[in-house]
C-alpha cells in the first residue's frame, strides 16, 4: 500500500538530492568531514561564537568506543505487547493530561485513553483542499497540544501551527508561521513553542500566552529538527553536517559543531543522544564531544530517559541502551517487520507507531 509515510520517504529523498546540489545560505563556511564508513570515527568540530565571527574552525577527528547491536538479551514482541490500537497513518506521539495524543499523516490528532487502550477523540487539524498536501509535527507546553496544520490549496500550499485545547478537543488558535514539513518534534522553552520556518533556515518561537510568533532567528543553514538541551535549543542540519546551539534569549546561534549526518537529538540530565543515518551517538552535555557510538542502527528514532535510551528501527524493531554503563542491554524483536514510526515512553509503558501498518503499539517497560 502506498501510504503517506511511503510518499514522504520518496519525496524527501528527491528534495534532499536536489537541495544538496543547490547553493546553501551560510553565515560562515564550515568545513565538511570526509565521507566515512559506518564504523569510522565521527568527525566533530566545536566552534564558539568568536570562532563563528572571526575564523574557520579546524576539523579534529575524535576516536570513540563503538558498540555493535549485540544486546545482552532478546525478547519477542509478544512477550512485551500490552495492546495494539488501530489508527490510520499514525506518526508523532505526545502525552498530555493523562492521555496519549497521536498526529496522523492525513491531518488528524487522535486521543487515546491509556486506561482502556481505546480511541476516545478525533480532531481534524488540516484545512487544505489539496488531498496530496499534508505535514508532520507535534508538541506540547504541558497543558495544550500544538500541531502542524496543512492549509491552502494545490497552488498555495502552507503549513500553519494550531493550538488544541485538550479539554474541549478543539482547535482554539491558528498561527500562520510557515512551518517546514520535516520537523517532527516542536519543543517548548521560555514560554514558546519552537518551529523551523523558511526552508529550515529560520527558527521561530510562538508565545503560548499571546499565540504570536517571535522574530525569526537566522540559522545560516537548512535545518530539520530541534530539541531543548538545558536552557538552549539544539538544531540539526543534516545537509551541512552541522549541529547548532541557539540561545533563545539572545536570539542567535552561539555555537556550531560539525557532525556527520545529524538527524534527531534528545537530552537527559546525564547525556545528549544524537541519531545519525546508521548510528546513535552519546555526546557529553558540556563539550558535546562524543562518548560512545552504537553502530549499525539504521534510520533510528530515539527517546531518552535517565534510566534508558530507546531506539526504534524498522529492522530489529526496538533496542534499549543502559546510559549508566553505555551498554546495549535489550532488544524487543518483532517477526512482523513493522514499519517505522515514532516512540514515546511514559512511566509504565512504551508507545510506538507503525505508520504504514496503521498501528499504535503499547509495550510494557519490563
Amino acid at each position: 500500500m502506498f501510504t503517506y509515510r511511503s510518499f514522504y520517504r520518496i519525496t524527501m529523498f528527491v528534495a534532499l538530492l536536489f537541495t544538496a546540489c543547490a547553493p546553501q545560505v551560510a553565515s560562515t563556511p564550515i568545513p565538511r568531514p570526509t565521507t566515512t564508513s559506518e564504523d569510522s570515527p565521527i568527525m566533530i568540530t566545536t566552534a564558539t561564537q568568536s570562532t563563528l565571527e572571526h575564523q574557520e574552525p579546524v576539523l579534529t577527528p575524535t576516536l570513540i568506543p563503538t558498540i555493535l547491536p549485540v544486546p545482552s538479551s532478546i525478547l519477542s514482541f509478544e512477550e512485551r505487547l500490552l495492546a495494539t490500537i488501530d489508527i490510520k497513518y499514525p506518526d508523532e506521539i505526545t502525552f498530555v493530561q493523562g492521555f496519549i495524543w497521536v498526529k496522523t499523516d492525513d491531518g488528524h490528532v487522535i486521543k487515546v485513553d491509556p486506561v482502556t487502550n481505546s480511541v476516545v477523540g478525533d480532531i481534524k487539524v488540516d484545512t487544505t483542499s489539496d488531498p496530496y498536501h499534508y505535514c508532520q509535527g507535534l508538541g506540547t507546553d504541558g497543558e495544550n497540544i500544538w500541531v502542524c496544520s496543512a492549509s491552502g490549496d494545490e497552488n498555495h500550499r502552507a503549513i500553519d501551527v494550531v493550538r488544541i485545547d485538550p479539554t474541549s478537543q478543539s482547535v482554539v488558535e491558528t498561527v500562520e508561521v510557515g512551518k517546514i514539513f520535516d520537523q517532527f518534534n516542536m519543543p517548548f522553552l521560555l514560554n514558546q513553542i519552537w518551529v523551523l520556518s523558511g526552508n529550515g533556515d529560520k527558527l521561530v518561537g510562538i508565545d503560548i500566552t499571546t499565540n504570536q510568533p517571535s522574530p525569526a532567528i537566522d540559522l545560516g543553514s537548512r535545518c530539520f529538527q530541534v530539541a531543548v538541551v538545558n536552557s538552549s535549543l539544539f538544531v540539526t542540519c543534516r545537509l551541512d553536517n552541522i549541529v547548532l546551539r541557539v540561545d533563545p534569549e539572545k536570539m542567535k546561534v552561539t555555537e556550531r559543531w560539525t557532525i556527520t549526518s545529524p538527524r534527531s537529538i534528545t537530552a537527559t540530565e546525564n547525556g545528549i543522544w544524537l541519531s545519525q543515518d546508521n548510528a546513535v551517538v552519546r555526546l557529553d552535555p558540556e563539550s558535546l564531544n562524543p562518548v560512545a557510538t552504537f553502530t549499525k542502527l539504521f534510520n533510528p528514532d530515539i527517546f531518552a530517559t535517565k534510566e534508558a535510551v530507546w531506539v526504534r528501527l524498522a529492522d530489529g524493531f526496538l533496542y534499549r541502551i543502559d546510559p549508566v554503563n553505555n551498554q546495549l542491554i535489550e532488544q524487543i524483536n518483532s517477526d512482523q517487520n513493522l514499519s517505522i514510526g515514532s516512540i514515546l515512553v511514559t512511566p509504565n509503558s512504551i508507545w510506538t507507531t507503525a505508520s504504514d501498518d496503521n498501528l499504535l503499539i503499547r509495550l510494557s517497560l519490563e
